[in-house]
């Protein structure tokens, strides 16, 4: 009987130890490999890959990567490339399509002429795919870029005046006025017959301001309004070359005259600092500065660089006293239109001539009242030693260092000074002569009044 107990209770752990569910998931977790899960069944259990992996039954279980790009060839779409990554891929676009944000779809044309304002506000936009080009009527050009907003040109600035432009420019001025007209009356993106380049343009420009500087000098002093035409012409004709350059920086040096240009052709402003440099001048501003509002962002930006190495004394029209420069002459020139006062402050280092212990004072050429005057307004000096000079301005114009500001058309911070001073004299002997005035009729008042009471006793006597 006992021995048929034993049999029996041994049947039965038996029988429950057959019937007890394993799970193998738990008891092993590397059964199903790397890169799956492991799900428990009744009785048994399944392997399944995790997304971007394939099952392949061999010798040992293992789920490996699928190279989606060769299964898939065309999974980016025409225009997209494929990037295989782990479990996964990634389709890139090329300038001018995209795809939506996980990068796991084709990649499609953008239509850029939906975005307000691409071409400017007369240009007309066309979609290309992939691009786009801007259309300018007449009148207007983006200088052969496609993709540059349209921006009017008045190419009767580049026309020779008597009196008004100076002897040698002849030539470049008929060059600038034959490059404005064809570009403003063409009616496709770009120049329809071949054109002077812009590097071209540049050599002839500063080759005759080497020419100019020379005929001004054999002269003895430069003139205030040759030196203002001179300027002028510098100024109107880098906004015709600069964007007609295609390096983003450009050199040009001669025995009088040197400049450096950058250029950045960007769908978006650029940003940050830029810093130009020649033996005499240091220019510091930023891409905010040159380009201005970003609203009026024309596709493209400039900033130049032109220092003078014969421009180191000038006469004075009025006194015929000469103004000594101690740094040679520098015109910044920028893509911003609007340079009369600007929001931050441009940083202009000069290289001295001569040694010198004296502070000199930082000036620009204005020839907002005349023929042109050094005036100190809206600069400051920063700091000086004696070989270099940093001077800190709040507008645009032609820079230098003066060694002397005399009376007459001198520094207008001079003339500020010397008027506040005449008229607080004139003050003062005014206030002088009324007082004066004023303690005699006080004084005559008294003894009027000390004599009729001197009568008045006396007539009571």
């Amino acid at each position: 009987m006992a021995m048929q107990q034993h049999y029996t209770c041994h049947n039965i752990l038996l029988y429950m130890w057959c019937h007890l569910d394993i799970d193998e998931c738990s008891s092993n977790s590397l059964i199903c490999g790397d890169n799956s899960d492991c799900f428990k069944t009744e009785g048994s259990y399944f392997c399944l890959c995790h997304p971007g992996f394939d099952d392949f039954t061999g010798a040992a279980r293992q789920c490996l990567d699928i190279e989606e790009c060769v299964t898939f060839p065309n999974i980016c779409g025409k225009w997209g490339t494929c990037l295989n990554q782990v479990g996964s891929y990634l389709c890139t676009c090329p300038n001018g399509f995209r795809n939506s944000g996980d990068g796991h779809t084709p990649c499609v044309d953008i239509d850029e002429c939906n975005t307000d304002g691409v071409c400017g506000n007369v240009g007309i936009c066309q979609n290309l795919i992939g691009s786009y080009w801007c259309q300018c009527p007449a009148g207007f050009t983006n200088f052969g870029k496609n993709q540059a907003k349209c921006v009017e040109l008045i190419c009767d600035q580049y026309e020779t005046q008597p009196g008004q432009t100076l002897p040698g420019f002849d030539r470049l001025f008929s060059l600038l006025r034959n490059n404005c007209l064809v570009l403003s009356n063409s009616t496709f993106s770009g120049p329809t017959r071949s054109l002077p380049s812009g590097d071209m343009l540049l050599t002839l420009l500063v080759n005759t301001t080497d020419v100019v500087q020379l005929g001004l000098q054999s002269n003895g002093h430069r003139s205030s309004s040759e030196v203002t035409k001179l300027l002028r012409t510098i100024e109107i004709s880098f906004r015709l070359i600069a964007p007609l350059l295609t390096e983003n920086v450009t050199r040009t040096e001669t025995n009088h005259t040197e400049v450096e240009i950058m250029v950045r052709r960007d769908k978006t402003p650029p940003k940050g600092p830029v810093s130009l440099t020649n033996e005499n001048t240091q220019l510091d501003t930023t891409w905010e500065t040159v380009v201005g509002d970003d609203q009026n962002y024309l596709g493209f930006a400039y900033v130049v660089l032109l220092s003078y190495r014969n421009l180191d004394s000038l006469k004075d029209n009025t006194s015929h006293q000469s103004q000594q420069l101690m740094s040679s002459a520098a015109t910044v020139s920028v893509s911003n239109s609007n340079t009369t006062y600007l929001p931050q402050q441009v940083n202009l280092t000069f290289h001295h001539l001569q040694s010198s212990d004296v502070d000199p004072t930082c000036v620009y050429w204005s020839d907002e009242n005349g023929p042109g005057v050094w005036s100190g307004r809206g600069c400051t000096l920063v700091i000086s030693n004696s070989t270099h000079t940093r001077c800190s301005c709040n507008h645009l114009s032609t820079f230098a260092l003066l060694k002397g500001i005399h009376q007459g058309q001198g520094s207008g911070q001079l003339s500020l000074v010397m008027w506040v001073g005449v008229v607080v004299a004139l003050t003062c002997v005014f206030l002088s002569l009324i007082t004066t005035l004023w303690c005699r009729f006080v004084s005559r008042k008294r003894r009027g009044g000390r004599r009729l009471q001197q009568d008045v006793q006396l007539h009571r006597k």
